[in-house]
Protein backbone atom coordinates (compact mmCIF):
# COMPACT_ATOMS: atom_id res chain seq x y z
CA UNK A 1 0.00 0.00 0.00
CA UNK A 2 1.33 3.41 -0.96
CA UNK A 3 1.10 5.90 1.94
CA UNK A 4 2.18 8.86 -0.23
CA UNK A 5 -1.12 9.10 -2.10
CA UNK A 6 -3.38 12.06 -1.39
CA UNK A 7 -7.02 11.19 -1.07
CA UNK A 8 -9.59 13.73 -2.34
CA UNK A 9 -10.42 14.87 1.19
CA UNK A 10 -6.75 15.67 1.85
CA UNK A 11 -6.56 17.52 -1.47
CA UNK A 12 -9.37 19.78 -0.32
CA UNK A 13 -7.45 20.51 2.86
CA UNK A 14 -4.40 21.54 0.82
CA UNK A 15 -6.56 23.75 -1.39
CA UNK A 16 -8.00 25.48 1.68
CA UNK A 17 -4.50 25.92 3.07
CA UNK A 18 -3.36 27.49 -0.20
CA UNK A 19 -6.30 29.89 -0.18
CA UNK A 20 -5.50 30.80 3.42
CA UNK A 21 -1.86 31.37 2.51
CA UNK A 22 -2.79 33.66 -0.37
CA UNK A 23 -5.12 35.57 1.96
CA UNK A 24 -2.36 35.93 4.57
CA UNK A 25 0.13 37.13 1.94
CA UNK A 26 -2.40 39.69 0.74
CA UNK A 27 -3.03 40.85 4.30
CA UNK A 28 0.71 41.27 4.89
CA UNK A 29 1.13 43.22 1.65
CA UNK A 30 -1.78 45.48 2.59
CA UNK A 31 -0.31 46.07 6.04
CA UNK A 32 3.06 46.97 4.50
CA UNK A 33 1.46 49.41 2.05
CA UNK A 34 -0.59 50.94 4.86
CA UNK A 35 2.58 51.40 6.91
CA UNK A 36 4.31 53.10 3.96
CA UNK A 37 1.40 55.50 3.48
CA UNK A 38 1.19 56.26 7.20
CA UNK A 39 4.93 56.95 7.27
CA UNK A 40 4.71 59.25 4.26
CA UNK A 41 1.80 61.18 5.77
CA UNK A 42 3.60 61.44 9.12
CA UNK A 43 6.76 62.72 7.42
CA UNK A 44 4.80 65.31 5.46
CA UNK A 45 3.01 66.48 8.60
CA UNK A 46 6.30 66.80 10.49
CA UNK A 47 7.88 68.72 7.60
CA UNK A 48 4.91 71.10 7.48
CA UNK A 49 5.02 71.61 11.25
CA UNK A 50 8.74 72.36 11.10
CA UNK A 51 8.12 74.81 8.25
CA UNK A 52 5.39 76.58 10.20
CA UNK A 53 7.58 76.79 13.31
CA UNK A 54 10.46 78.35 11.36
CA UNK A 55 8.38 80.60 9.12
CA UNK A 56 6.34 82.22 11.90
CA UNK A 57 5.28 85.75 10.87
CA UNK A 58 6.91 88.61 12.78
CA UNK A 59 3.60 90.03 14.09
CA UNK A 60 2.78 86.82 15.94
CA UNK A 61 6.15 86.61 17.65
CA UNK A 62 6.17 87.85 21.20
CA UNK A 63 8.26 90.88 22.04
CA UNK A 64 9.08 92.41 25.38
CA UNK A 65 8.29 96.13 25.61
Amino acid sequence: MNNNRICPADGLQYKRSAVGLVFMESAVELAMETFKVESAVRNQAEAKLNQLEHDEPAETMSTSC
